[in-house]
């Protein structure tokens, strides 16, 4: 800014003159009229006045201003930065593609400072083209937070992060994008900060020529290492959302490659480390993998535990990669706690005993044992019911072994369903009608419900189950004879291609896990079955059955010592009043009196060694489990108090495993709507097949209920790019929302239609294709299902179902950054290949600058109040002068 003193008169210099000479005229003219003046009037002190007086007038008339001039704004010209956001800028080791590109920025211009340069607006390109509010950028950003930021584009903004996670590069798009958001004039430049990775390769040339007719370079700033060998990554992981504690979950992991084909890696499974300082653990064993360029998938699994699990999947790195940064994908599964409910039916005549407990007394039952140790998991509920001898109705077992009169087994399949597993012990057939049979099968088979059946003079084929329906249910074929045989010693043996079965994780350790299993005790009486049936069972376990007779007297086999009268009760059961056998009135029953006599007539048929002892199974939904041997005294004795050096914290701990494994499934039991889709993943272009299950209050299928839907995204509504899901509205199907569009909108409801199973049962199924491409950033995307069954006006059920969409994003497929492209658009359009933030900086400060017109103040010094003091004052005193000598 200058400022100076000037004389701005509005008269010209002639007229100034003019009017002097005309003032000098008439003086001259009144002195020839009036004659000389006084000689009081000439003194020099007047004269001094009067001139005084007449300057400042002469002055006043000249005008004398202050004139400042302010020099005009200048014109900065706009200067394009084009940062790409894609998935491939994510790639770097110490430093990624993106953060070099960032780093140049803020490095440009904190060694500009405050020199004039070009107005730089910041764009990120990846699907679209989309503004940046670079002040929420600059402000968010910690590690950088007295770096300077280009200003805001404030036509429009995109609140998306400025983060590299598009799964697409449309980098010629792009640039046909940025000439709309050109003002009343082109930018003096567009910088583009890029791997070159882009889809849109072809007309990049045609698009830089443009440019170039518009006098706008295209400088490019290429990014990303070109000397590496490849890369794999972890893209996806698909895990259940939510698992039971105790259960095997498979993960699916999904592999990208480039470059290495061929090559051997390993992917392995971990929990992460905590905040206390543990290291990883594993949870899987590592698994190696042969790469193929492109997508792969593997499967891992791991055993759930009680608290919420966060899992981790890793692949090895590989020499020479493009990055190690996405060779690890982390994420979790919730423990589900709902509590899991036991149906637990004991025959055994074994009679109660009270036993104290410091000093309260409690009565035990046959029961007792396997009750307490699944109570002591907080998380099952065991509802024991006893099979007494002379009674065709099962009793309920209350507090204290009290029985109850009223509530025996279930009276509906509903009130059966109520319940999770069932545990058949010592328990003869006839002990259910052909009724309760049949809602067991249901249950088991449609409902998903767990069904273990152990050994005992009236299990399996001893029991009669050979002539009912839960025969068709169990692993094993049974033996048309009796199949009890009591008193022979069963050693048993984990088998060896199952011991990463769940029933036999007792310990985290693996070494002290095996030790433990191989310490599994003998037992004293087992059922013997006929083959292992060939589809969907597992032996757990194998049995060494002994082809000697059994010892010849009872005292040998049974531990008295721990449960004192125990087998005089049981002689006295099986023998007649003076002692001699009892003639049972079943054939099948005729050996269970050979226990208490020592008769060998049992075991004199030799017996195979190496037999399934414990096998698994699947019927239907639902799973099986069926053990040989009793798991009651005095037959299980050594079981169950004897493994683990005298405690039973490992009996225990195997039936609560069993009892995890055969529930896996068994949480849509209670549900009166289930629903189900046909596979664990899907791809683009796929069509998704929902498969609705409805039960009215009695458990039956019913096809009456109305059942609705609707697609909810697992994310956050703020974050979806779109108000439409993936999922196309399928075809023919009438629409009542009022929406046109191609896509199911985001909590749109639409109907299941009801349809007939090939067994003649109600559903409900449709069909919901998906798009062919999804626009979300990663590999996978993941969808919700949320259905009603309505019965006129109410809400009879509700569930969900998760889905898993995966595709291949373009971003993945090749990881290389393509810089040839990029050298090439600035060579069509004039432009530079930039390297450094030093040659930024330089075409930052090159752009043509134009100052504005300057702005002038001119202030006028003759309105000041000093000034006209100044006038008035000296022409008091002339007057006052004049006076005082007489001459006014």
């Amino acid at each position: 800014m200058l400022a100076t003193l000037s004389f701005l008169t509005p008269l010209t210099l002639a007229v100034i003159g003019g009017f002097a000479l005309a003032l000098l005229g008439v003086f001259a003219l009144l002195r020839l009229v009036a004659g000389p003046p006084a000689a009081v009037a000439r003194r020099a002190g007047l004269l001094t006045l009067r001139a005084l007086a007449i300057a400042t007038l002469a002055l006043i008339i000249l005008n004398p201003s202050d004139v400042t001039e302010t020099p005009g704004p200048i014109d900065r010209p706009d200067l394009f930065y084009l940062l790409d956001a894609s998935q491939s800028m994510a790639f770097g080791d110490e430093e990624t593609r993106f953060e070099h590109a960032r780093r140049l920025m803020r490095e440009a211009e904190t060694s500009i400072g405050d020199d004039p340069h070009a107005d730089v607006k910041l764009f990120r390109f990846g699907h679209r083209l989309a503004a940046v509010d670079q002040q929420k950028t600059a402000d968010s950003n910690q590690t950088q937070p007295d770096a300077k930021a280009p200003s805001v584009d404030k036509k429009k903004t995109n609140e998306k992060p400025l983060e590299p996670v598009d799964s697409d590069t449309q980098l010629v798009t792009a640039l046909r994008q940025a000439s709309s958001r050109f003002g009343r004039r082109p930018p003096a430049g567009i910088v583009v900060f890029s791997d070159g990775r882009s889809r849109d390769e072809s007309g990049v040339e045609q698009v830089a020529a443009q440019f170039a007719k518009l006098k706008v370079p295209v400088h490019v700033v290429p990014v990303g290492d070109t000397s590496k060998g490849g890369d794999v990554a972890v893209v996806a992981v698909v895990v259940p959302a939510r698992v039971r504690r105790y259960t095997s979950v498979d993960v699916q992991i999904f592999l990208r490659s480039y470059g290495f084909e061929g090559r051997r890696c390993e992917v392995s499974l971990v929990e992460p480390g905590s905040s206390d300082g543990s290291g990883e653990r594993p949870l899987a064993p590592v698994l190696p993998v042969t790469l193929h360029d492109g997508f792969q998938s593997v499967e891992l699994s791991f055993r759930t535990e009680p608290k919420t699990r966060k899992l981790k999947v890793k692949v090895s790195s590989l020499p020479n990669e493009v990055s190690a940064t996405n060779n690890e994908f982390a994420t979790q599964v919730m423990i589900d706690r709902t509590k899991i409910r036991v149906l637990y039916i004991e025959g055994s005549s074994q009679p109660l005993q009270p036993v104290q407990r410091g000093t309260k007394y409690e009565v035990r039952g046959p029961y007792s044992d396997i009750q307490n140790a699944l109570t002591e998991d907080e998380d099952i509920e065991c509802v024991v019911l006893h099979a007494q001898a002379g009674r065709t109705r099962l009793q309920r077992v209350g507090e204290n072994s009290q029985f109850g009169t009223v509530r025996g087994f279930p009276e509906t399949v509903a009130e059966l369903a109520a319940f999770d597993a069932l545990i058949l012990s010592d328990v003869a057939a006839n002990s259910f009608t052909d009724q309760q049979l049949e809602w067991i099968e249901q249950w088991i088979g449609q409902r998903g419900g767990g069904l273990v059946m152990v050994g005992g003079q009236k299990s399996f084929s001893a029991g009669n189950w050979d002539e009912t329906p839960i025969a068709s249910m169990l692993p094993i074929e049974l033996r048309e004879d009796n199949d009890w045989l009591p008193g022979t010693q069963v050693s048993v043996k984990a088998d060896a291609t199952a011991l990463n079965h769940p029933l036999w994780m007792l310990t985290s350790n693996a070494v002290q896990n095996r030790e433990i299993v191989s310490q599994f005790p003998a037992f004293f009486g087992a059922n013997r079955w006929g083959a292992v049936k060939p589809n969907l069972t597992r032996v757990i376990a194998n049995s060494n059955l002994a082809a000697a007779e059994p010892p010849p007297t009872l005292a040998v086999v049974q531990p008295a010592k721990q449960r004192p009268g125990l087998f005089d009760q049981l002689r006295k059961n099986l023998l007649g009043p003076n002692g001699s056998t009892k003639k049972p009135d079943d054939p099948k029953q005729a050996t269970a009196a050979n226990v208490a006599t020592g008769s060998s007539t049992a075991s004199s048929e030799p017996l195979p060694t190496n037999t399934p002892a414990i096998v698994s199974g699947q019927y239907g939904r639902g799973r099986t489990l069926v053990m040989a041997m009793p798991v009651t005294s005095p037959w299980a004795n050594d079981f169950l108090n004897k493994w683990g050096d005298g405690d039973t914290r490992y009996f225990g701990k195997f039936w609560r495993n069993s009892i995890y494994w055969l529930t896996e499934s068994s949480s849509i039991g209670r549900r009166r709507l289930v629903v189900t889709a046909d596979k664990k993943f899907y791809r683009p272009g796929e069509t998704i097949t929902l498969t609705a299950a409805a039960f009215d209050e009695s458990a039956t299928p019913t096809g009456s209920y109305k059942i609705t839907s609707m697609v909810e995204p697992q994310a956050s509504l703020t974050d979806l790019e779109s108000n439409y899901s993936p999922i196309r509205w399928p075809e023919g199907k009438p629409r009542e929302s009022g929406e046109s569009g191609p896509f199911v909108a985001w909590g749109e409801e639409f109907d299941l239609p009801r349809v007939d199973t090939a067994a003649g049962k109600p559903a409900f199924q449709l069909a919901l294709p998906i798009a062919d491409a999804l626009t979300v950033g990663s590999a996978s995307q993941s969808l919700r299902v949320e259905l009603t069954a309505m019965e006129e006006f109410t809400q009879v059920d509700s569930t969900s179902l998760d889905i898993q969409v995966l595709h291949d994003p373009f971003e993945q497929q090749n990881p290389f950054p393509n810089h040839e492209l990029l050298t090439s658009i600035a060579r069509h359009s004039g432009g530079q290949v930039i390297t450094e933030a030093s040659q930024l900086a330089t075409v930052l400060r090159d752009v043509p600058l134009k100052a504005g017109t300057p702005v002038v103040k001119k202030t006028p010094l003759w309105p000041n109040w000093w000034l006209w003091t100044w006038m008035l004052g000296l022409l008091t005193v002339e007057w006052v002068w004049r006076r005082f000598v007489g001459l006014a």
